[in-house]
C-alpha cells in the first residue's frame, strides 16, 4: 500500500477512528527529539469543539518539552494497524479535576492499512448483495453474448418465481397456525375468506416484478473498505463475473442505506463440493472485488457498515 492510500483526509472517518483508540484506550508515543519519548493515553476526543485529551505524563521535565514543541508527531498500533498523526501543538489543561494534554483533531490520519484488507464477514440475514442489471442485446451483439443472456434471464425468472412460491408457502403456513388457534365461529368465517383468497390467487397468479426480470443479485461474503467478497450459485450468471471485468455505478443493497459503487472483479475462485455436505451448492464461485474510485462519503458509508458488523459481532464495542 502506499503512503498515500493510506492517509485518511476525511474528517469523519478520522474522528471514527481516533474514537477506536481512545475506546481501547491505546498507549500512544511522541517523539521529543532525540532519543527521548512521551508515553501518553488517549482519554477523550470531542468532535463538536474539535479536541482531543491526552494523560499527562509523569515526567514533569518530558511534559514541558513536549508543550514546546511545535509539531508533534504521535504514532501507535492499533489491532496490528499502525497509526499516526501530527498537530499543530500540545497545550496543557484540565481534564475532570486533573492535568492533562490537550490536542486539535488533526487533519489527516495515517491508518496503515486503513481497514482495506481487514474483511469481516457479512451476516446472512443482513442480506448485502451487489446487483447488476443486464443489458438486451441488440442486433449487432455477438452470438455468444445473445446465448449468455438468455441463459442468464431465464435463470432470473426462475429464481423470482422460486422466490414467489416460498413466500406463498411461508404465508401459508403462518395461516395454519393462526387458524390452529381460533375458535369454532372464528375458523368459518377464516375458511371462507381463505377460499377465496385461493380462488383469487389461482385466478391471477403472481408475476415476477418488471424491474427484477434482468437483475442479477448476489450476496456478500464479506466486505472490507477496498472491496468485498460475492458468492454465486448460478453457473447462468458467471459469463458476466470473469476475472478483470469491470462495472461501473452497480447498486450496493447495505441493510440500512443503498449506495453505488464502481468496482473490478480481481479473482474468481470456484469452491469444490463435499459430498459431506448435502446442503452444500452444486456450483459455487467466490468473486474478489476492488471498488473504484470511491468517493468519501461512499467510503464513510461502507465503514459505518463494518464497524456496525463489528460491534454486533462483539469485536469492537460500542462507541
Amino acid at each position: 500500500m502506499s503512503q498515500d492510500s493510506a492517509m485518511i483526509h476525511n474528517r469523519a472517518m478520522i474522528v471514527n477512528n481516533l474514537a477506536m483508540l481512545v475506546k481501547n484506550k491505546c498507549n500512544v508515543s511522541v517523539s521529543l527529539g532525540g532519543k527521548e519519548t512521551l508515553l501518553t493515553v488517549l482519554l477523550s476526543i470531542n468532535h463538536q469543539e474539535s479536541t482531543i485529551v491526552l494523560d499527562y505524563g509523569s515526567s514533569e521535565y518530558l511534559n514541558k518539552k513536549l508543550v514546546n514543541i511545535k509539531n508533534p508527531h504521535f504514532n501507535t498500533v492499533f489491532n496490528g494497524i499502525q497509526v499516526s498523526f501530527h498537530v499543530d501543538h500540545v497545550r496543557k489543561s484540565k481534564y475532570k479535576g486533573s492535568d492533562c494534554f490537550m490536542i486539535t483533531i488533526p487533519d489527516q490520519l495515517y491508518w496503515y492499512n486503513r481497514r482495506e484488507y481487514y474483511r469481516v464477514a457479512c451476516p446472512a440475514l443482513d442480506g448485502a448483495n451487489i446487483e447488476i442489471v443486464l443489458t438486451e442485446p441488440n442486433e449487432e451483439t455477438s452470438l455468444e453474448k445473445k446465448q449468455a443472456y438468455a441463459l442468464a434471464i431465464a435463470r432470473i425468472e426462475q429464481k423470482l418465481i422460486a422466490n414467489i412460491q416460498t413466500q406463498y408457502a411461508d404465508e401459508k403456513i403462518a395461516w395454519q397456525r393462526a387458524y390452529s388457534k381460533m375458535g369454532a365461529f372464528s375458523k368459518s368465517k377464516a375458511n371462507i375468506a381463505r377460499q377465496k383468497f385461493e380462488e383469487e390467487l389461482e385466478a391471477h397468479p403472481a408475476h415476477p416484478s418488471t424491474k427484477l426480470v434482468n437483475v442479477m443479485r448476489f450476496n456478500l461474503v464479506n466486505v472490507s473498505m477496498s472491496g468485498c467478497q460475492l458468492i454465486n450459485i448460478d453457473p447462468e450468471f458467471s459469463y458476466y463475473l470473469p476475472s478483470g471485468a469491470f462495472y461501473h455505478d452497480k447498486l450496493l443493497n447495505l441493510p440500512h442505506f443503498k449506495i453505488y459503487v464502481s468496482f473490478k472483479v480481481m479473482s474468481v475462485n470456484s469452491i469444490v463440493r463435499s459430498v459431506l455436505d448435502p446442503e452444500a451448492n452444486e456450483f459455487e464461485d467466490h468473486i474478489g472485488l476492488e471498488f473504484m474510485d470511491i468517493p468519501e462519503s461512499i467510503e464513510g458509508a461502507i465503514l459505518r457498515y463494518v464497524q456496525d458488523i463489528e460491534r454486533q459481532s462483539g469485536l469492537l464495542d460500542s462507541l
